[in-house]
C-alpha cells in the first residue's frame, strides 16, 4: 500500500473507539515480534505537559547524540508527526512499508475477533519503525491514562514521567483525581524509577507516592523552589534552575514546570547509565518546539495558538495570558468538543476577552458554535460580545480586523480546532505582510 491507502487503512479504525486494554495490542506485538523488547524507554503519562515534556526530554537526549525517538499525540499539522526520530518525522514511503506489514497482521487478527483501536495500530507502528532504525532511547507518550494505555506493553523503562494530574476524560479514568491518578501510576515499573511532576494535588501525590512506594520505585517530587526566572515574553522563557541556566521557546509559566520535569528526568536517565552532560540539558530545552501550545503565530499583531482544552490546561493558559498579555485587550476565538468540560473552561477563560466568536471544530465530537456561545455568554464581562461564527476562515479574518498593536488574538480550546486554524492563520498573515 502507499501512504494515502495506508492512512486509509488507519482513519477506518477509528470506528471501533477507545477501547483501553493490553490484550489487543500483546497480540499485535507478538506477531511482530516484540520489537519494543529491543529498545530502552522514558514512559510519560499525566493529564496535562505530557507533549512538552516529552519533547523536551527528547530534545535533551538528541543534543547528547543518541538516536532518540518520540512519540506523541494527537499530531496539530502533519500525522506523521506523532513518529519522530531526531527531530525528523516518519517518511511517508516508511509508514506505508510498515503500515503494509501490520495490516496483514491485523487482518488475521480481526478474523479471530481481535478489533485493535486506531491507537494501538498507530502505537505498534511507532514501536517497530523505532525498532527496525535502531533507535537508542525511546520517549514515549501514553495516549490516555496509562494502566490500560497501548503504550503500556513496554518493560522497565529507563525512568517513568508523570506529569500534572488533574479531571480530563473522567468517563473512561474515572471522576477523581484519585481514581485518574491511579490509573496514570499504572506506568510505575518495579524499581524503575518515576519523576512527578511539580505542583501537584495532595490526592495526586498520594496515590503516586503509595504506588512508588508498592513498586519499589524510587521517586523524585519536582518543585519549582530552585528557580529564578530571570525575564518572561510570549516567545521565549529565560530561567535559572539551580546552577543552570536555561531559555526556551515553549512559553508561559506552566512551561517551566514541565522543563524541570524534564531536566529532573535527564538527570535520572543520566544516573541509570545513559550518558547526559549538563550542556545537552541546556542545549535540548532550548531547542525544543511543539506546536500550539501558547504558540505565536505573529508578533505584529500577536496571534496566539493554544490546544488547552480542560479545565487545568484552560487554567495554564489563563496564567499565561495574564503574564504575557498583561495590559493587552484580548480577543478570544474559542471551539471545544463536546465530551469535555466546556463548563468549567468557559468560566474561567471568558472573563479574560474582550470580544469573543465561537466557532465548530470539524470533529463529530464538536460543540457547535451556537451551542458554544450560548453556554459563553454567561461569563462575559458586561458589554463584551460572544458571537457564534459559521466558518473557521471567516472567525480568522474576524479576530484579525478586531486587533491592533494595543491588543491580541487568542485561538484556543481544542488541539483540533489549533490544528485546523494554523495554517489559515498562516496564509492570512502572509496575505497581510
Amino acid at each position: 500500500m502507499n501512504y494515502t491507502e495506508a492512512r486509509a487503512y488507519i482513519d477506518k479504525t477509528e470506528r471501533f473507539g477507545i477501547q483501553p486494554g493490553l490484550e489487543r495490542i500483546t497480540k499485535m506485538m507478538a506477531y511482530l515480534g516484540n520489537p519494543q523488547d529491543k529498545l530502552q524507554f522514558v514512559h510519560v503519562a499525566g493529564t496535562n505537559g505530557k507533549g512538552s515534556t516529552s519533547t523536551m526530554i527528547a530534545s535533551i537526549l538528541a543534543c547528547e547524540g543518541y538516536r532518540t525517538g518520540l512519540f506523541t499525540s494527537p499530531y496539530v499539522i502533519d500525522f506523521r508527526e506523532r513518529f519522530m526520530i531526531n527531530g525528523e518525522m516518519i517518511s511517508e514511503d516508511e509508514f506505508a512499508v510498515i503500515m503494509t506489514r501490520i495490516s496483514t497482521v491485523n487482518d488475521i487478527l480481526e478474523k479471530s475477533g481481535c478489533l485493535l483501536t486506531q491507537f494501538e495500530l498507530i502505537t505498534a507502528v511507532a514501536l517497530l519503525w523505532f525498532a527496525q532504525r535502531d533507535c537508542r532511547v525511546v520517549v514515549l507518550e501514553c495516549g490516555l491514562g496509562g494502566r490500560l494505555d497501548s503504550t503500556n506493553i513496554i518493560k522497565d523503562p529507563l525512568c517513568s514521567v508523570i506529569t500534572k494530574i488533574s479531571l480530563d476524560h473522567t468517563d473512561i479514568l474515572g471522576d477523581t483525581i484519585e481514581k485518574i491518578a491511579g490509573e496514570k501510576a499504572g506506568i510505575i515499573k518495579p524499581n524503575c524509577p518515576t519523576v512527578l511532576a511539580p505542583n501537584q494535588t495532595d490526592e495526586a501525590l498520594g496515590v503516586i507516592a503509595a504506588k512508588c512506594a508498592e513498586m519499589n520505585s524510587p521517586l523524585t517530587i519536582c518543585t519549582t523552589d530552585a528557580v529564578e526566572i530571570k525575564s518572561m515574553s510570549p516567545t521565549v522563557n529565560h530561567i535559572r534552575y539551580g546552577n543552570t541556566r536555561l531559555m526556551f521557546k515553549l512559553a508561559g509559566p506552566h512551561q517551566i514546570e514541565n522543563a524541570v520535569t524534564a531536566v529532573n528526568a535527564a538527570r535520572i536517565i543520566h544516573a541509570r547509565g545513559l550518558a547526559i552532560r549538563e550542556e545537552s540539558i541546556a542545549n535540548g530545552i532550548a531547542t525544543a518546539r511543539i506546536p500550539a501550545r501558547f504558540e505565536v503565530l505573529s508578533s505584529s499583531p500577536v496571534v496566539i495558538v493554544d490546544g488547552a482544552h480542560n479545565p487545568d490546561g484552560i487554567d495554564a493558559l489563563c496564567r499565561s495570558m495574564d503574564t504575557l498579555l498583561d495590559g493587552r485587550s484580548i480577543v478570544g476565538i474559542i471551539g471545544m468538543l463536546g465530551d469535555k468540560d466546556y463548563e468549567e473552561a468557559l468560566s474561567k477563560i471568558i472573563p479574560r476577552f474582550e470580544m469573543v466568536l465561537t466557532v465548530t471544530p470539524e470533529n463529530p465530537r464538536a460543540l457547535s458554535a451556537k451551542d458554544l456561545a450560548a453556554c459563553a455568554v454567561k461569563y462575559a464581562r458586561n458589554g463584551v460580545s460572544v458571537k457564534p461564527v459559521e466558518s473557521l476562515k471567516k472567525a480568522a479574518e474576524r479576530g484579525l480586523e478586531m486587533i491592533d498593536e494595543a491588543s491580541a488574538l487568542v485561538v484556543c480550546g481544542s488541539l483540533y480546532l489549533a490544528s485546523e486554524m494554523r495554517p489559515i492563520f498562516t496564509e492570512l498573515l502572509e496575505n497581510e505582510i
